[in-house]
């Protein structure tokens, strides 16, 4: 037994110190030596660029360099393996190669004949601060929108009770931050995932969430509030190509030509999210042109949550969009760019047709009356267990209609877009107890026109807009709202159609009574001129002004006059080749009849904001 014990030890420690199979040393040294040659392709950066979330995937040049790179690293190997193969033959033993690797994995993305990354990012940091003084409309502050009076508790002199008093504030002033991420994972030649995620997108700086101070906390609180979502995931789509042309499918974000009806709100010092559907489309090119359809779930209604996620709990109160969509442009920025320095004719067109439809039935909590036995709509279905959820008759069919026209000549541009909407959005129940259809039929143009008098000097810019008015009052005050003041339910006079077309929150002309307060422009007709001066190539000032008013004079936020206001501006932006990007912008508001209330009527009003940021 010690005899035999010996000899295995020795035959252990002779395999341990000569090891019989070389080949697991040379594939170690082979897998050093292909990590070493591709670290240099990894670390040079293709172009890229930031202007659209699109750009990274459209720009690429797409090659199939595949059999020229991996023909030398097969060259490279067979004097190894011939080198292997006679060492084998002289101990004797049988050579086996080493197993050929895989050739069905996927091509990684080729750009200018190197490897693109496999994980991009894209996106921008800003942190602003938004000033407005004097912007009282209905004798309150501006954000009466979202909000409804904000009272002042205070102890009347005379009798000494408690009194609630209209805060009549003056001065609005708040500071965000926000860092806006768009990852890219290129999955192969063919398949990429995209994403969208802000965060602090919806945080004031001082709090994190909606929570107001209480008395019990207030300045007593070590730090901001913690119990809010300050990651906010705003899209998830993929990206795969196909024989017939690019299909998407996921939460994705949607422009449509100037942003009049839709608009991804993807700008540099937005607090805004921009419009997502939940989508999928199919992009087929023909020719230079390209014919787009798609399909969205537009809505779901109702969700219950099951074991540990959420279903739709029924399908009567779904709603869906269905596309077809049709363009004709540069998708490549940097080109069109180009394009347009060296004075080229440049000629992109787009038009829409989608139609919406929610099924027969709408989900509405409501509650049952104990007399008639009727269900009536109600708001406390959080509070009141005896609420159910009803479906009533809506019928929803609606139609969009929407074209685009873009012109680059010489030192002119022309941009346009032109949308209709008609149809039936749902239904109202009259005070006689009927339900009757709500009908809509509305329409919005807007125009962009610049002139680069001196090119890369001084530009002259021209937006303009009109959207149709309706017959009810104060149309104006409730943008916001869908379809609010438009309808009239009474019996004897009732209007239950909706005619002021609504233009996208997220579509920017150059006016803080508008894009900064009341919202959605509708029932009017605005104009804003802009004049730019270049001091240098990253350095630009800008003045103008804009004007804006209703088509009806009862249409008017007061229901008092036509004109709303008029509001010239300043300011001025630096933008570096690094990323870099800070400015200021300050705007005054000189009122007119339009914003006058019984309440109160409105007064010069200031709009100052400050940003610095960088694009990355």
């Amino acid at each position: 037994m010690p005899r035999i014990f010996v000899l295995l030890t020795i035959f252990i420690f002779s395999f341990a110190i000569f090891p019989q199979e070389a080949p697991a040393g040379d594939e170690q040294e082979k897998t050093a030596e292909g990590t070493a040659s591709e670290a240099p392709a990894e670390d040079k950066k293709a172009d890229e660029t930031t202007s659209e979330e699109a750009a990274p995937a459209e720009t690429e040049q797409k090659e199939e360099p595949a059999e020229t790179s991996e023909a030398p690293a097969e060259n490279a190997e067979q004097p190894a393996e011939t080198a292997e193969k006679e060492e084998a033959e002289q101990d004797g033993q049988e050579f086996v190669a080493d197993e050929e690797p895989l050739t069905d994995a996927p091509l990684v993305k080729i750009q200018q004949g190197k490897p693109v990354k496999y994980f991009e990012l894209y996106g921008y940091f800003n942190v602003a601060n938004t000033f407005s003084y004097n912007m009282k409309l209905s004798d309150n502050n501006p954000y009466m929108a979202s909000r409804n009076t904000i009272n002042n508790v205070v102890t009347d002199e005379t009798t000494g009770e408690k009194v609630t008093r209209k805060t009549n504030e003056h001065v609005l002033n708040w500071a965000w931050l926000k860092l806006h991420l768009e990852p890219v994972i290129n999955i192969a030649e063919t398949m990429e995932i995209h994403t969208k995620l802000s965060i602090f997108g919806n945080t004031a700086m001082g709090a994190d969430n909606y929570e107001f101070d209480k008395k019990e906390n207030g300045l007593l609180r070590d730090a901001q509030l913690s119990n809010s979502a300050n990651i906010v995931f705003e899209g998830l789509w993929g990206v795969f190509d196909t024989p017939i042309g690019q299909l998407k499918v996921g939460r994705m974000p949607f422009s449509w030509g100037l942003g009049i009806l839709y608009s991804d709100g993807n700008k540099f010092n937005s607090l805004s999210t921009g419009n997502y559907l939940d989508r999928l489309q199919l992009t087929i090119p023909i020719m230079g042109f390209k014919i787009i359809p798609a399909f969205d779930l537009a809505s779901t209604g109702l969700l219950d949550k099951y074991h540990d996620y959420f279903i739709d709990a029924s399908q009567k109160d779904d709603g869906f969009n269905v596309s077809l969509m049709f363009t004709m442009q540069e998708d490549d920025p940097a080109v069109l760019e180009n394009k347009i320095l060296n004075e080229k004719t440049v000629v992109e067109v787009g038009a829409m047709v989608m139609f919406s439809w929610k099924n027969n039935a709408s989900g509405e909590w409501a509650k049952t009356d104990e007399q008639d036995g009727t269900v009536e709509p109600t708001d406390d279905h959080f509070v009141d267990p005896d609420t159910v959820y009803a479906f009533t008759g809506q019928g929803a069919k609606l139609w969009k209609l929407d074209a685009w026209l873009n012109l680059y000549y010489k030192f002119f541009a022309f941009k346009t877009e032109l949308a209709f909407l008609t149809g039936s959005i749902g239904k109202v129940r009259l005070e006689d107890g009927r339900d009757k259809s709500v009908k809509t039929q509305m329409v919005g143009w807007a125009a962009d026109l610049g002139f680069r008098v001196i090119p890369k000097k001084f530009h002259i810019g021209l937006l303009t807009g009109i959207a149709s008015p309706d017959d009810a009052d104060n149309v104006q005050a409730d943008s916001w709202g869908l379809p609010g003041n438009s309808i009239n339910n009474s019996s004897t006079k009732s209007d239950r159609t909706v005619e002021n077309f609504r233009f996208n929150k997220d579509y920017n002309f150059n006016s803080a009574l508008w894009n900064q307060f009341l919202g959605k422009f509708t029932a009017g007709y605005y104009a804003s001129l802009t004049l730019t001066y270049f001091f240098l190539d990253d350095l630009k000032g800008y003045v103008g002004t804009t004007y804006s008013m209703a088509l009806k004079k009862n249409n008017s936020l007061g229901g008092k006059g036509l004109p709303d206001a008029i509001e010239p501006f300043i300011g001025i932006d630096y933008a570096n080749k690094s990323g870099m990007r800070t400015g200021l912008r300050y705007q005054i508001g000189v009122p007119f009849s339009g914003l006058d209330t019984d309440e109160h009527d409105t007064s010069l009003f200031h709009y100052l904001n400050v940003y610095l940021g960088v694009v990355f």
